[in-house]
């Protein structure tokens, strides 16, 4: 297979956490001047009121204003992870999908959508059994992307001496 001159485009999962600044700013050394799109998933509060039904009688048309908030803060939140990606050396764009069903779902359709080379997400570096009942965003990917994806796990942290 010829090589490429293109430069890799990433799918860059971003939620404003430590471990999402972590990987963003770690994808600029790894993909040097690769084309990064800065994915943040939020959830509309439809969904949020259809599992907890006891609370949707006193939202009624409240709803569509709050899914506008929350669609707000998601754009602020990607935003500023993109620039974040810019300053790590990533010509980045940011963009937000709503949650449907699983975040891990909505993560492999937008790379699906955009044609992304390689999914990059932050871990919570847990291990073993604790990843797996705790659901992780990376392990799904990890399990299911067709695509590569670089989990990148927070820095340990040396014990301080004393």
């Amino acid at each position: 297979m010829p090589v490429s001159q293109e430069p890799v485009t990433i799918l860059l999962c971003y939620d404003g956490s430590p471990q999402s600044e972590h990987a963003a700013d770690l994808a600029g050394r790894l993909f040097p001047g690769a084309r990064a799109e800065v994915l943040y998933v939020w959830e509309p509060v439809e969904r949020i009121i259809a599992r907890y039904a006891v609370v949707a009688p006193f939202m009624g048309e409240e709803v569509g204003e709050a899914d506008e908030d929350v669609l707000a803060e998601a754009e602020r939140v990607v935003t500023a992870g993109a620039e974040r990606a810019q300053r790590a050396g990533l010509a980045a764009s940011a963009r937000t999908a709503p949650l449907e069903n699983t975040v891990w779902e909505a993560v492999l359709a937008a790379a699906q959508e955009l044609g992304v080379d390689a999914v990059v997400t932050g871990t919570r570096s847990l291990h073993g059994l604790r990843e797996v009942i705790s659901n992780t965003l990376s392990h799904h990917l990890i399990q299911h992307s067709p695509l590569p994806v670089v989990a990148i796990p927070m820095p340990v942290e040396e014990p301080a001496e004393g």
